[in-house]
C-alpha cells in the first residue's frame, strides 16, 4: 500500500500538470531506474520449468495493432471507437503482413503469460484480457461483447522492479492471464525457479463465473489489449511499439492436470472522490457565449453530450458490443451525429473542462468518428489543448481550465485548427468516407486519487458547436 500511494504522488507531480519540466524529470528516473534485463536464456529456464510443472507452452505473436489502417484496408469491418490519439498492443495473427488482434479460445486450466518490459514514460498504460464474442442459444453466429472482465492493470497499480521507487516504466514485467487460482501459482512458482523476482509478477483474472471457458462453438472467444497513450517523448515511444520486447507463452495441460480452483470475480476500483468539476458551471457558460458571439455571422448547431459506452458487466448482461472499454476512463459522446463539409467555412468549436488541468484525470481526450464505421479519425490531447485553443476564453481563476478548439475538415490558413484527416500514410482511405455521418468522442482516463477512471458524475461534460456560413 505504501509504495501505491508514493506512486501516486509522483504521478500527480510529474504527470497532473504534463509540463516540461515534469517529463524530463520522468525521463531522467526512467533512465536512472529503468533496465529491462529479461533475456533469452532467461524465458527457456521458465519454459523449461513450466514443461516440467506439467504445462504444454506454445509462444504466440504480440505486436503493434495499427486500428485505422486495418480499417483503411479493409483488415477490420469496424475501429471499435478507438481513440484516435492512442496506441495499441495485442496478441496477434499476422494477415497480409499486418497484425490483426486475435481472438482465442481457453480451457478452465489455461493461462496465458505476457514477459517483457513496460512501456517508456506515458501518461497512461494498461494490460487486460477481453471477453471478446459470445455465442447465444438461437442465433446462428456469434455476438462480439468486446468486454473487459474487470479493472486493468495500469501504470498507477502495475507491480514492477520500479514500483517502489514510483517509476513503472520500461521496466521487467509478467502478466498471467488465468481463470484459476491453481495455475496462477504454479506459474508464478516456475517464474521463480527462472529466475524472476515476485514482485514484477501481476495477475490478469478471467472471472470464471462470468465467461464460458472451454474449446467449441459454445465456449467464449477472447483477446488481450495493452493501451499506450500520451508519451514523454515521441521517437522513444515509436521505438518501443516496432519493437516491445514482449514473448506470449500460452499453457494448456492434459485432462489428468490437478483439480480446478477458480478465482472469484474481483472486487472492483471505486469511481469518484466527492470532488466535483460543478464550480465552473458559470465560467463555462460564460465561455460558451463567448463562442457564440465570436462566431455570430454564422449559423450555430449545438449538441448535447451524453454517456457513450458503459462497463462490462452492463454490455455481458445486455448482449451488447461495448467496444472494448476499460474502467479506466469514461466515454462521453454527441448525442446527435453530423455531417461536416470539406469547407473552411463550416467547422466545430469543441470546447469545455480540461480534466486533467482541473485534476480529475492524467489526460483527457476528444476525437472525431466516422460514425458507420466507428472509426477515431482525428483527435487531441488535453496536453496540446492550451497550444490549439482559440483565444477568446474569458479570463479569470478558472480560465486555466477551460479549452476551446477549432476542428474542420479544411482548416485553411488557421495554424491553430485541427484538420480530420487521415495521416498521410493512410491517403486515399477508400473504406472510409469522411462525407459520411460523424461525431464526437471524449475521454477523461485515470484519475490519480482512484486509480481508475473518474466517476462522471462529477465532471462536467465536454461540448460541440457546429458552425456553417449562412447562404447569401
Amino acid at each position: 500500500m505504501r509504495s501505491r500511494c508514493t506512486w501516486v504522488l509522483v504521478f500527480i507531480w510529474l504527470f497532473g500538470t504534463f509540463t516540461a519540466a515534469g517529463f524530463a524529470e520522468i525521463v531522467k528516473r526512467t533512465n536512472e531506474t529503468g533496465s529491462a534485463t529479461i533475456s533469452s536464456s532467461q524465458i527457456d529456464a521458465f519454459k523449461a520449468a513450466l514443461g516440467k510443472d506439467g504445462f504444454t507452452v506454445t509462444e504466440w505473436n504480440y505486436g503493434q495493432v495499427d486500428v485505422a489502417q486495418l480499417v483503411c484496408n479493409g483488415a477490420m469491418k469496424t475501429g471499435f471507437a478507438n481513440n484516435a490519439g492512442g496506441n495499441y498492443l495485442a496478441i496477434t495473427n499476422i494477415i497480409q503482413g499486418k497484425n490483426v488482434p486475435s481472438e482465442y479460445q481457453l480451457q478452465p486450466n489455461d493461462a496465458i503469460v505476457i514477459i517483457g518490459r513496460t512501456p517508456p514514460p506515458v501518461a497512461y498504460f494498461s494490460y487486460r484480457s477481453y471477453l471478446y464474442k459470445r455465442q447465444y442459444d438461437g442465433e446462428l453466429a456469434p455476438r462480439t461483447l468486446f468486454a473487459s472482465l474487470g479493472d486493468m492493470l495500469n501504470n498507477l497499480v502495475i507491480k514492477t522492479e520500479g514500483t517502489a521507487d514510483g517509476n513503472p516504466y520500461s521496466q521487467d514485467v509478467i502478466v498471467v492471464s488465468t481463470a484459476d487460482k491453481g495455475v496462477d501459482t504454479r506459474v508464478r512458482a516456475s517464474a521463480q525457479a527462472a529466475g524472476f523476482s515476485p514482485d514484477i509478477i501481476n495477475t490478469d483474472v478471467i472471472p470464471s463465473s462470468v465467461v464460458k471457458l472451454g474449446k467449441g462453438r459454445d465456449s467464449d472467444t477472447f483477446a488481450f489489449l495493452n493501451r499506450l497513450t500520451v508519451p514523454a517523448d515521441e521517437q522513444e515511444l515509436t521505438d518501443y511499439m516496432q519493437n516491445p520486447g514482449v514473448t506470449v507463452l500460452y499453457l494448456s495441460q492434459k485432462s489428468s492436470a490437478p483439480p480446478l480452483d477458480p478465482f472469484p470475480t474481483p472486487p472492483l476500483r471505486v469511481r469518484g472522490n466527492g470532488i466535483t468539476e460543478a464550480d465552473l458551471i458559470p465560467p463555462l457558460e460564460a465561455l460558451r457565449k463567448a463562442i457564440l458571439d465570436n462566431y455570430s455571422g454564422f449559423k450555430a448547431t449545438e449538441f448535447t453530450t451524453k454517456v457513450w459506452i458503459t462497463e462490462w458487466l452492463d454490455g455481458i448482461q445486455r448482449k451488447k458490443n461495448v467496444l472494448a472499454e476499460t474502467r479506466d476512463t469514461i466515454y462521453l459522446r454527441t448525442t446527435a451525429d453530423f455531417w461536416l463539409a470539406d469547407d473552411p467555412d463550416e467547422f466545430l468549436i469543441i470546447y469545455g473542462v480540461n480534466h486533467q488541468a482541473f485534476g480529475k484525470a492524467t489526460y483527457s481526450s476528444f476525437s472525431v468518428y466516422q460514425k458507420e464505421k466507428d472509426l477515431g479519425v482525428k483527435g487531441l490531447n488535453s496536453p496540446d489543448f492550451a497550444k490549439h485553443s482559440i483565444g477568446i476564453i474569458p479570463q479569470g481563476k478558472y480560465a486555466p481550465y477551460l479549452y476551446a478548439i477549432k476542428v474542420a475538415r479544411n482548416c485553411g490558413d488557421d495554424p491553430q485548427c485541427i484538420q480530420i484527416e487521415f495521416p498521410e500514410y493512410l491517403q486515399p482511405c477508400n473504406e472510409v468516407d469522411l462525407d459520411r455521418e460523424l461525431f464526437v468522442g471524449f475521454r477523461a482516463y485515470l484519475e490519480p486519487a482512484t486509480a481508475v477512471g473518474p466517476n462522471p458524475a462529477e465532471l462536467l461534460y465536454d461540448q460541440v458547436i457546429k458552425f456553417k456560413k449562412p447562404l447569401r
